[in-house]
């Protein structure tokens, strides 16, 4: 774990980047993860109440699978206003990409939609999602060209991924409000799943089947690089990058 920002009494909350493979939230009180590191070193984190009685004062979290910002509040005064923040809409998220261009991905996937119509040089993505697979550990976008049994399982909240391209195979996806796994999943919908990615990417998918490849290095090219929040004393805008 590296810190980023160290709570103080004035900024009650801690930003660290967390490396790939670490579990943001622990399973049970000690668990390997950030925030029990994050405990370790600033103890008064256990005294939050969050959502989880085991996450304390975790508000933004990421997939095991990313690296990235995660942020903690360090008071139940802090942790709830972050949390209105994100009910309000007002904590955004970008996170950099290295994408395959592979135009069928969603095909190769399945029980995806058709594929949204793009630009050139940036798009937004807006679907709702539903679980797919066993014991949903994956998620499909549903819109109003999804299947009545697609439809049914979806919730009825809109989410909505912007995406510009830095390079070729490098894209920058901006978000809001969140749901599971939603970027890398809108990234496959649109033909341009991130390297590495074995839950999204049929490539890396393939490559891990492939006996040849079976030792080859598969971490996925993902980063939540940049988050912004309204501080939660005074509401000002806060923006922390890596």
């Amino acid at each position: 774990m590296k810190i980023i920002h160290s709570p103080t009494e004035d900024s009650p909350f801690l930003i660290a980047f967390k490396p790939a493979g670490l579990p943001s939230a622990p399973l049970f009180e000690g668990d390997e993860s950030i925030l029990t590191q994050a405990i370790q070193l600033f103890p008064q984190i256990a005294l939050v109440h969050g959502k989880k009685e085991v996450e304390h004062g975790l508000v933004h979290r990421i997939d095991t699978e990313t690296a990235g910002l995660v942020l903690i509040a360090t008071s139940q005064q802090s942790y709830d206003s972050l949390i209105l923040s994100q009910k309000e809409g007002k904590f955004e998220k970008w996170y950099r990409a290295e994408v395959d261009l592979i135009p069928d991905s969603a095909d190769l996937l399945g029980g995806f939609p058709p594929t949204p119509s793009l630009s050139e040089n940036s798009l937004v993505i807006e679907s709702s999602f539903r679980p797919f697979g066993q014991k949903g550990r994956e998620v499909r976008p549903v819109n109003q060209n999804a299947g009545r049994a697609a439809l049914k399982k979806a919730g009825s909240v809109l989410y909505r991924t912007e995406i510009s391209f830095e390079s070729e195979n490098v894209a920058v996806c901006h978000i809001s409000a969140g749901y599971r796994h939603q970027v890398r999943c809108h990234l496959a919908w649109c033909g341009f799943p991130v390297k590495g990615d074995l839950v999204y990417n049929p490539k890396s998918r393939q490559n891990l089947q492939d006996e040849k490849s079976a030792s080859n290095s598969h971490e996925m090219k993902f980063t939540a690089f940049k988050i912004s929040f309204p501080h939660p004393l005074t509401q000002i805008p806060l923006v922390f990058q890596m």
